[in-house]
């Protein structure tokens, strides 16, 4: 009887082993998922549209872009805004970018016909963007960080037994309560430009061409214009290194009738992370997610 309920015991134990491994991999996949989409909104979208087309905009910062060819086999990609707007270059950018300059100061002006039409163009790109980013932070946060869905699911379906009363039998909402605490929070910021204008333009009236900055700015309607999605650093490098997450469970009766429960309470756990990209700056849309043993 001895070694039949240790082979009992040891079947149980790897059962909830397998399905602790299980959620915690779909539940990181979610954020692995929305980092690397996030690296491509921020970063690899806009150099893939605006690139060829703007002439040196991408030099002056007015969208990030790559000081060099791009290899797949890069550990980090350098995809950044450009020295016109090196302070928003960190993990940790201010939300409001104050006022967007088209065009930097040169000898030169740019014809305004020219500079309506990249304002135009940037300003349609730059709320698509801001359009899908904001679609996926609200997605995100409703079907995963909200109540950890899939991750309760998971374990449901993996540890649901009929004529059982423990929680996973009881429906998914009751399940992996103690797995979902040890996902922390996340907060997915959204960053903004206020306005914007041209420096310098170049008008020709009646035949003459006159060069000059517009006065003023033109100022957005509520939060602004989208530019970036970002995690904090601190966040960001929580999931690099990864939550351990754990599962106690307890033991059927047995035939010397011992209260495993209470003698060593055993549990199951495991780590999981989310690394090898970068979301902002360098955006690189490599993330993948690791399970330890």
């Amino acid at each position: 009887m001895l070694v039949v309920e240790t082979g009992k015991l040891s079947r149980e134990k790897i059962r909830q082993q397998f399905a602790v491994d299980a959620a915690a991999t779909l539940e990181m996949n979610q954020y692995t998922d929305l980092f690397n989409r996030l690296a491509y909104i921020n970063g690899v979208f806009p150099q893939r549209i605006f690139r060829g087309g703007m002439g040196t905009a991408g030099n002056s910062g007015l969208y990030p872009a790559s000081s060099r060819p791009l290899d797949e086999n890069d550990k980090v990609w350098p995809i950044r805004f450009g020295a016109g707007r090196e302070y928003a270059n960190v993990p940790d950018p201010p939300q409001d970018f104050g006022i967007l300059h088209m065009y930097t100061d040169s000898a030169r002006g740019v014809a305004i016909e020219k500079a309506n039409k990249v304002a135009f163009n940037y300003i349609s790109v730059y709320r698509w963007l801001g359009d899908v980013a904001t679609a996926q932070k609200l997605i995100f946060e409703r079907a995963v960080a909200k109540d950890h869905a899939l991750l309760r699911k998971s374990l449901w379906m993996n540890l649901r037994r009929e004529n059982d009363n423990t929680k996973c039998s009881v429906g998914p909402t009751e399940c992996g309560e103690e797995a979902a605490e040890a996902f922390s929070d996340i907060n997915i910021r959204m960053h903004y430009v206020s306005g914007f204008k041209h420096c310098p333009v170049t008008m020709v009236i009646d035949g003459k061409s006159y060069t000059g900055a517009l006065t003023g700015a033109f100022q957005f309607d509520g939060s602004g214009l989208f530019q970036l999605a970002t995690v904090e650093s601190d966040q960001m490098a929580a999931y690099d290194t990864g939550f351990v997450v754990k599962r106690h469970w307890t033991p059927e009766s047995n035939y010397f009738n011992l209260d495993l429960k209470s003698l060593y309470d055993p549990y199951v756990r495991t780590r999981v992370a989310s690394k090898g990209g970068k979301v902002w700056p360098d955006t690189t849309p490599k993330f993948f997610t690791r399970t330890y043993p």
